[in-house]
Parts: C-alpha cells; structure tokens; sequence
C-alpha cells in the first residue's frame, strides 16, 4: 500500500481568457463535463464554469461520492450518459484518473487534464506520486478507520492551496470532503487518451503533483501543453486561462 501522503488529491487547475469570436458558437462540441479532484466538491470548478456557460456552452460538474474510484467512475458516468451529444471531459488532479476511464464512452470527444493525473493501463495515482513525490508528508492527514482522511489546515494551504488567496484557501481547507485512501490504488484499466485528443494544462508551481510529473505524463500520451505559472488548484487561482484551453479544445475535435 502507498504511503498515505500519496493519497492526497485536492482535486480539484492555460491562457488569458479572451472574447471568443461569435463563431465559436458553431463548434462541433458544445458539452463540457468537469470533474472535482479529490478532497474537494464541483464548487472548485465555479468561475470556469461562469466563464464557459457565458460563452453558450453547456456545462456540467459531476460530483463524485469519493468513497472508491468505481464508484466515482460510475458517478461521471451517469452525467456523461445524459448529455445531448458530443462532449469533452475535464479532469482536475485525481479526476483525470476518472476521465481517463470514462473518456473510452463514444460520446467523448477529447479530454483535458488540468493539473492531473494522466495515468496508462495498469498504473495508480499513488505509484505515479511515488515516481516522482511532491512535498506533501503523512503529519499533514488525519486518517479515520474507515480508510477516509483529510488534509491538515496547514498543510492543504501550504502545499494544495499554495496560489489561492488566503481567504480561499481557508475556505476549500475547511470544507472538505473526506476522501477513501484507496482511490489513489486503484490501477488504471483503460486509458481514453490512447485513441482520443487530449490537452494537458501544467502548474509549473504544483506541489501535489509535481509539473515533471504532469510533463512527462502529458509528453507520454502527445497532449497538447499549455504551461501556468500557479500552484495546484488551476480552476479556483486561473480560470481565465482554464476556460480558454478548454475552448481551444472544444473548437479542435469533431
């Protein structure tokens, strides 16, 4: 079993929001899915989800029940199924575990990682954090018996939040919710971006998952790479820069 440090997963993140030119309203793919790391809710996803709805997209935030990947899968699954038409899904840390699971629905079009995990067949978010290990250490969790945990005060502020305002990062500390440490176990059984597009956002400030991590994973599957200067929670701290890659997206796949 892997340290419980790896198990964290706030969740939970590159280019300045433009005005998008009324064309954009014709892309081919106008359903966007995102999906909350771990530890957090689809709250995170708020102001990126303000700008994309703006823009006449029609966006849905999947919350998942975090109490194993099967059934945050299965949870993904349901929105994904009542969608209209084609979409992309968006995965924030641990949620592109899930993605890359649910991206293999028809449906799926592309995904976007947002400072997320981009795992192959066969590996775990915490044999991937063990490759390469951020600075998150086990005084930081408090572990229940149940298998779930949480995050320290002071250490989600200083490592998951590190880019929010203080005030944010207080808040998303302290309204957590409580994660299974075996969703950072489960191994991969399929992986959507073998046959699907997919773009990669980097927080070359990430602390949880370090951007060599995201890098290599994102080089690994032939992402389309944009790079942002901010720690791990991209969609709270740049959803300017977010919201634009994730229409970049939507314009590029059929």
């Amino acid at each position: 079993m892997y340290h419980l440090p790896s198990l964290l997963l706030s969740s939970a993140m590159v280019f300045g929001f433009v005005t998008l030119p009324s064309g954009a309203a014709l892309a081919d793919v106008k359903n966007i899915v995102l999906v909350h790391g771990a530890n957090v809710d689809g709250s995170t996803w708020r102001d990126v989800y303000d700008r994309l709805t703006a823009e006449d997209y029609k966006v849905t935030v999947a919350q998942m029940p975090l109490t194993s990947t099967e059934a945050d899968i299965a949870a993904v699954q349901r929105i994904v199924d009542v969608q209209d038409g084609p979409m992309l899904l968006v995965g924030h840390s641990y949620g592109g575990i899930v993605i890359t699971e649910v991206g293999a629905d028809p449906d799926v079009r592309g995904l976007v990682y947002i400072a997320a995990f981009q795992p192959d067949v066969g590996e775990s978010g915490g044999g991937l954090l063990a490759s390469n290990p951020g600075e998150f250490s086990p005084d930081m969790l408090t572990v229940f018996d149940d298998g779930h945990y949480l995050i320290h005060e002071d250490g989600f502020l200083t490592v998951v939040g590190n880019g929010l305002s203080d005030q944010d990062a207080i808040f998303v500390a302290r309204s957590q919710a409580a994660s299974n440490a075996s969703i950072l176990e489960f191994q991969t059984q399929s992986a959507a971006w073998v046959e699907k597009p997919s773009w990669s956002v980097i927080a070359t400030l990430d602390r949880t998952i370090t951007p060599d991590l995201q890098r290599q994973m994102s080089q690994r599957a032939g992402s389309t790479v944009e790079e942002v200067e901010n720690g791990h929670m991209l969609p709270m701290t740049n959803p300017n820069e977010v919201a634009d890659v994730i229409r970049q997206a939507a314009e590029a796949v059929e």
